[in-house]
């Protein structure tokens, strides 16, 4: 019999994929309009014989909205030390307030018109396949006493066929 190895999940993660308590930003545009948000919820997987990305976003977040009326998305990642002030200033301010991406000193490029922050090393362009918003109902019980139901029910998920992986 072949003798496996444990890793921790941390462990093997690379590059784009690296998902696992870092933040990274999901940017939208409308075609008028630019929107980023910082996350660390997502993940990257395979369904429907597609290359896919599933990300949560909060219902109240603009970014949401612009992913709803472009049906495409991108995930940015920077370093989250030296990128650190604005990854805290992106999730404080509203982009229906501000031009946030310009007060977080990013800059935005696009990659055939889905905009990215061309601080990135690794950027993945995505289209919509799927998305739904997150109920209570959905979750396995043993979950609800460690994460709020009220952030539960905020979140909408989106699952992303990956459309092109850009490194630096």
């Amino acid at each position: 019999m072949r003798v496996f190895q444990d890793f921790n999940p941390e462990e093997v993660e690379q590059g784009a994929y690296i998902f696992s308590g870092r933040r990274f930003l999901v940017t939208a545009g409308d075609g008028t309009k630019v929107n980023t948000t910082a996350t660390s919820n997502g993940g990257v997987g395979q369904m429907w014989g597609k290359r896919v990305t599933f990300i949560c976003v909060r219902k109240d977040r603009y970014t949401k909205e612009l992913i709803d009326a472009s049906g495409e998305y991108s995930l940015s990642f920077l370093d989250n030390e030296q990128y650190r002030g604005a990854m805290k200033y992106l999730v404080a301010v509203s982009g229906r307030d501000e031009d946030k991406i310009k007060g977080a000193r990013l800059n935005v490029g696009y990659y055939q018109g889905v905009p990215l922050i061309e601080e990135a090393s690794n950027v993945i362009i995505c289209r919509v396949l799927y998305r739904k918003e997150i109920g209570v109902d959905g979750f396995v019980k043993s979950i609800l006493p460690e994460v709020e139901e009220k952030e539960i029910a905020d979140y909408v998920i989106y699952v992303g066929e990956i459309k092109k992986v850009l490194i630096r």
